[in-house]
């Protein structure tokens, strides 16, 4: 997760956002790379939250 945010998402979010210089079609494709992997870290952070919530209940 960690490494889809600083390798991945914020680098295309910066190319969508026009911070980096790019054609409109690499910013339409970063915007839509960076979506998938917002996605993909959310669904991937509610099984992690699930398990540390019920972490503390083994005890």
């Amino acid at each position: 997760m960690w490494f889809n945010v600083w390798f991945i998402i914020w680098p295309k979010q910066q190319i969508a956002l026009g911070m980096v210089e790019a054609d409109a079609a690499a910013k339409a494709a970063a915007g839509r790379t960076a979506m998938l992997f917002s996605r993909t870290n959310t669904m991937l952070s509610i099984p992690m939250l699930y398990a540390m919530v019920s972490a503390q209940n083994l005890f």
